[in-house]
C-alpha cells in the first residue's frame, strides 16, 4: 500500500494542475487522499477529484478521501458532492 497523497491546504484553481499531476502519477494503484490539511476546496479541484474517482472505479481501483474537515465537507455539500460520492465515481 502506498503512502497517502497529502494535497495543499488551499485547493483552488491555481492548484488544479498540480493535483491532477499528483493523482495521475499514482494511476494504476489504489489511492488514499489525506485531506487533513485542506481548508479550501474549489470547484476545479473538486472536479479533479471526481474525475479521479471515476477513473479509479473504471480501472478496478479505489480512491478514498480521509480526514476531511467539517469545513471542507460543507464546501463539498454546497457543490452537491460528498467524499463517498467521489470515491464511488458518481457526480
Amino acid at each position: 500500500m502506498s503512502e497517502p497523497l497529502i494535497p495543499e491546504s488551499r485547493l483552488n484553481v491555481t492548484q488544479a494542475a498540480s493535483l491532477h499531476a499528483a493523482m495521475k502519477a499514482r494511476a494504476g494503484e489504489d489511492l488514499t487522499v489525506d485531506m487533513r490539511q485542506v481548508v479550501q476546496l474549489g470547484a476545479l479541484c473538486l472536479q479533479v477529484l471526481v474525475a479521479a474517482g471515476k477513473s479509479a472505479r473504471t480501472a478496478g481501483e479505489t480512491l478514498q478521501l480521509i480526514n476531511v474537515s467539517d469545513q471542507v465537507l460543507a464546501q463539498m455539500n454546497v457543490m452537491g458532492l460528498s467524499p463517498e460520492a467521489i470515491a464511488e465515481g458518481r457526480q
